[in-house]
């Protein structure tokens, strides 16, 4: 008997579905099985039990999120293929991964365009895409003595005391990179029991864009926003391909983060420059009108060269360059709202017409605007 068709084929899921980002990823596996008339069988038990129950459903092929020994051996003895969404410790033949070296450059260019210059990153002991993550940041802000935690983290203020330790010995104020949101909000409760100050003592930013987690955290969180469900799309699509034994060019495909969704965790300017401070906030408040470099001089009375000069003094950039940095920040923001015109994006962000805006967005992201919110939505 030869192969199913297409149309036949059923796809063990082993995705652990309590966070968003198993749930993200989810979404994105059943938005190919959808289209493919697949049967997704959902595999709700994890470890031993996980390989049990996919050995007794004998599908076509198996997408995971961190697969374990025993899963690997069970798809290995059924002689069907398995790719895996994240890097975890294991050798994996087909894999869907988010690009961590990207991710620590996208982190560590946001918190310096805070102005600070103290760092460190919090991440998990024994996970390769946490060391990976700790290692592309520290490396992009050429560190490679970042201070860092790793340490087990638990419930409770008793659970939290290494890391209040932690927290109160290093430089202020601090930019702290963490592994995951749901690690940022214990990061955070660190910092509200140890009595520092978010973000003006350490500003913290998350990884993953768990909306949720960011939202009920205190403040809310800064993330760094990842194609989480595009994870399981492209996972499944490898799948596909594996299954049909087609060639396989890229087996270990590895997706950029998005960008960087700003909360109250990291929203500070980090200078001593009160001019540049009291400027800073002006362009927050008033970018998405129609003003340039002189209109915030004006505002805090001095030259347009005065305030470049300390603009780039303090933070490394132009006024210029800081009121398209926010324009381009909300114009991210906007663009992940389907019910927004690129017209009205444009007014919005402070540009005269749609046509100069997306120049500016191509020139600053490298993409289109229509590229973009491509990229972001779901699938």
């Amino acid at each position: 008997m030869g192969p199913p068709s297409d149309r036949g084929r059923s796809v063990a899921v082993c995705i652990d579905t309590r966070d968003g980002a198993g749930r993200n990823r989810l979404h994105g596996v059943a938005q190919y099985v959808r289209r493919h008339g697949w049967r997704m069988l959902l595999v709700r038990q994890g470890g031993p039990a996980a390989a049990r129950e996919v050995a007794r459903l004998a599908p076509d092929g198996i997408v995971a999120y961190i697969a374990d020994r025993r899963l690997l051996a069970v798809a290995r003895r059924l002689v069907i293929p398995l790719v895996d969404t994240a890097l975890g410790e294991l050798a994996v033949a087909l894999t869907v991964s988010v690009d961590n070296a990207a991710i620590g450059r996208l982190a560590a260019e946001h918190l310096q365009q805070a102005g600070l210059r103290h760092f460190g990153y919090c991440g998990v002991a024994g996970r390769h895409a946490s060391e990976e993550r700790r290692t592309s940041f520290a490396a992009a802000l050429a560190d490679h003595a970042l201070p860092s935690f790793a340490e087990p983290v638990g419930e409770g203020e008793s659970g939290l005391e290494p890391l209040m330790r932690w927290l109160k010995g290093l430089p202020k104020p601090v930019g702290l990179l963490v592994f995951d949101d749901k690690l940022g909000e214990r990061v955070l409760t660190a910092c509200r029991w140890a009595r520092l100050a978010v973000p003006h003592q350490v500003a913290v930013l998350g990884i993953g864009d768990d909306e949720l987690m960011c939202e009920v955290s205190l403040p809310t969180l800064s993330s760094v926003r990842l194609p989480t469900p595009r994870l399981g799309f492209e996972a499944t699509r490898l799948l596909a391909t594996a299954m049909a034994r087609k060639q396989i060019r890229t087996p270990h495909l590895k997706l950029q983060p998005i960008d960087v969704v700003t909360r109250g965790s990291t929203d500070l300017v980090a200078v001593e420059d009160e001019l540049v401070k009291a400027a800073v906030q002006f362009i927050r408040v008033q970018a998405g009108k129609l003003i340039g470099s002189e209109q915030v001089a004006l505002a805090g009375n001095v030259s347009r060269r005065t305030l470049d000069r300390r603009f780039e003094r303090a933070l490394g950039r132009t006024v210029r360059e800081e009121l398209a940095r926010v324009r381009m920040q909300t114009a991210r923001r906007l663009l992940a709202d389907a019910a927004l015109t690129i017209a009205e994006i444009s007014r919005n962000c402070g540009y005269g017409t749609p046509a100069s805006f997306s120049r500016a967005f191509r020139q600053h992201s490298g993409r289109w605007p229509s590229e973009y919110r491509a990229d972001i939505r779901s699938i």
